[in-house]
């Protein structure tokens, strides 16, 4: 049960989740906002506005009156109610479905101002201290500070007004992914990987769409992707990025003129250096969509050439592989994915060259004692994970995770085998995120502990097993 839920939503139970007994003063955030009874309900709404919120207190004399919520002003404008008349005309409506007035005590456990909230069947309250309003709490501030650790800057990312505020909440995403990873790496020997991967995608994804917000849209016609281990929501630190951009072919209904070109050009030029700017930094060896922008129709035509020689084309090709849009029209990238299946259907040089590394096993079957742990441990199982998908057929999902679970549904990969991969994979990816966090690329054997020795080397020896089978069979 720990696991399950440190896995499913991203904290321990008994530090994080102790929360819920806290008081509920701890987690109001903003001023209290209210308003005279005079006022009208068109001013009410604007001063709603204008403090980003989403009710107004209505108060005289420091008495509490009431409140307008913004699913009330949705109400009274489609009920055509004269907004030039003042809140208390509304306080006096008498509306069926109008909710109570609730309030709560400052020193209520959080647990129990959301059990009334839940009984009164409302999202806001009204939080009193020593019998005078002192804020409002709604559902939505709780499950900002009780939901997965990654949602609330995803929320601060999708408010951003600006570049600082950007590149602010970034930072400090990269400090919160290091501080979670190390507390569960450091309290349960089995936490899967996967929370960690997908927690950075998903912020990550919405730094990109709020960039594209406030520098413009995307324009019509280009798509912007993702690709290697941030397509594959595989990565764990923002080390660097991969990024592709793919722009309409003439061989589509719209034709792309020289102008429209410049326009693409300029546009993925800003966004990757505004992504430079936030923390997110470019990939050393080149592989970002300032370099591998195209247009469609050179794309298919270059997937064509390189499906003739996989072996030398393999970097290439896992490219397009792990592409993910993020920006943008994703049906572009998904004929040119079609194309990929197509020319490289049960193609057997591909599936050999993703057998160049190899598990870090020696000749009697035992872990080396130092190896470069990318090479000796994540690519023997990402490489030909990635190019089985490829030769049957498999464009979704991206990750490798998800991957084995789709060759086992297409009957390629035993339960057993696949079961075992993915146990083998969870460790791996496990052991990678301990090494990243000390800044490592080198896993020393000896630092490990005798059960954690044992482990690693048996997940080893699994992916030996996969990759003669897939030799036996695919090569």
């Amino acid at each position: 049960m720990r696991l399950k839920i440190v896995m499913q939503y991203g904290f321990d139970e008994h530090n994080r989740f102790s929360e819920k007994h806290l008081k509920i003063k701890k987690f109001l955030k903003r001023e209290l906002v209210y308003v005279p009874p005079e006022t009208s309900i068109r001013k009410a709404a604007a001063m709603m506005h204008k403090n980003n919120v989403s009710s107004v207190v209505i108060m005289k004399n420091n008495v509490l009156l009431g409140i307008l919520t913004d699913s009330d002003l949705r109400r009274l404008i489609a009920e055509n109610f004269d907004l030039n008349k003042s809140v208390m005309e509304f306080l006096k409506l008498d509306l069926t479905e109008k909710k109570p007035l609730v309030t709560v005590e400052s020193n209520e456990s959080i647990l129990a101002v959301l059990s009334k909230m839940l009984e009164n069947k409302i999202k806001h309250t009204i939080v009193m201290e020593r019998g005078k309003p002192k804020g409002i709490i709604t559902l939505g501030d709780i499950a900002y500070d009780l939901g997965p650790f990654y949602m609330k800057y995803i929320i601060k990312l999708q408010r951003a007004k600006d570049i600082g505020e950007i590149k602010e909440s970034m930072k400090e995403f990269k400090n919160a992914v290091k501080d979670q990873a190390l507390k569960l790496v450091a309290e349960s020997k089995d936490v899967s990987p996967v929370f960690f991967f997908e927690a950075i995608s998903y912020v990550v994804d919405s730094a990109a769409k709020s960039l594209s917000r406030i520098i413009g849209e995307i324009p019509d016609g280009l798509v912007y992707a993702a690709t290697g281990s941030w397509g594959r929501r595989e990565q764990f630190l923002l080390t660097d990025r991969d990024t592709l951009a793919i722009y309409a072919s003439e061989n589509s209904e719209d034709l792309v003129s020289p102008v429209e070109e410049i326009e693409f050009h300029s546009y993925i030029e800003d966004l990757e250096g505004l992504m430079d700017i936030v923390g997110f930094p470019p990939c050393p060896h080149g592989y970002t969509a300032k370099k591998y922008l195209f247009s469609e129709d050179f794309l298919q035509n270059q997937i064509i050439e390189w499906a003739r020689e996989p072996e030398t084309n393999a970097v290439n090709i896992s490219i397009i592989a792990d592409a993910r849009a993020i920006l943008g029209d994703s049906t572009i990238l998904e004929r040119i994915k079609k194309t990929l299946i197509k020319k490289l259907h049960k193609d057997r040089f591909l599936m050999a060259h993703s057998l160049m590394y190899k598990p870090a096993l020696n000749v009697l079957g035992r872990m080396v004692k130092s190896f470069n742990f990318k090479s000796g441990a994540v690519a023997p199982i990402e490489y030909p994970v990635r190019a089985l998908s490829i030769i049957n057929g498999i464009t979704h999902p991206l990750s490798t995770y998800g991957r084995i679970k789709a060759l086992e549904q297409k009957d390629i990969l035993s339960h057993e085998l696949a079961s075992e991969l993915l146990y083998s994979y969870s460790l791996i990816m496990r052991q990678k995120i301990s090494l990243q966090i000390k800044a490592k690329s080198e896993l020393n054997s000896s630092e490990l502990t005798p059960i954690e020795r044992n482990m690693l080397e048996n997940a080893l020896k699994t992916i030996k097993k996969f990759q003669d089978y897939v030799e036996r069979n695919y090569v």
